[in-house]
């Protein structure tokens, strides 16, 4: 009788376990992979775009419409994405940034800042594009920081319009 007591609880102790297990991975997988490999080729593709037109508008070769211009005035507004190399989009919306040479000659504060004008650049082109919501652009987008290969920095978990930096 003792046995089956025994094998009873652990019947239905198991049945509730398991499907709450089960439905936990589920739902953490679903999370995981948010967007497919299509539209995150296509969020990549925004954004490189938006990293040229403000690249255009800090080098003056672009007018205040976007349109390619010989004699235009650069512009010191957008002088932080001269900085930039290219970004990269991953599946859960965090930024892969990777700066140029440029970088190297500043000093922390200036890094800081430069990254704080890149980030707030990419979370105005997802929300732009409908790829995050506005709350999601208040808390800020996540980024990791690379100088060729190397991660020289990312934003803290804490707060994602801070950084932590590996060097300097």
């Amino acid at each position: 009788m003792r046995k089956i007591i025994k094998y009873t609880a652990l019947m239905t102790l198991g049945l509730t376990i398991a499907p709450a297990y089960s439905s936990l991975s589920e739902n953490y997988t679903i999370l995981a992979s948010s967007i497919s490999k299509k539209k995150l080729k296509k969020v990549n593709k925004e954004m490189k775009a938006y990293l040229q037109e403000d690249q255009g508008f800090a080098e003056g070769t672009l007018d205040e419409n976007g349109n390619p211009t010989d004699n235009g005035t650069p512009n010191p507004e957008f002088d932080y994405a001269t900085y930039v190399k290219k970004i990269k989009i991953n599946e859960t919306m965090q930024a892969d940034v990777y700066y140029n040479s440029k970088i190297t000659d500043l000093t922390v504060a200036e890094v800081d800042e430069i990254s704080s004008k890149v980030q707030g650049m990419i979370t105005a082109c997802l929300v732009e594009n409908n790829r995050i919501s506005d709350k999601e652009a208040v808390e800020g987008t996540f980024v990791s920081f690379y100088y060729g290969k190397n991660a020289i920095g990312h934003s803290k978990l804490s707060n994602y319009k801070e950084f932590k930096w590996y060097t300097k």
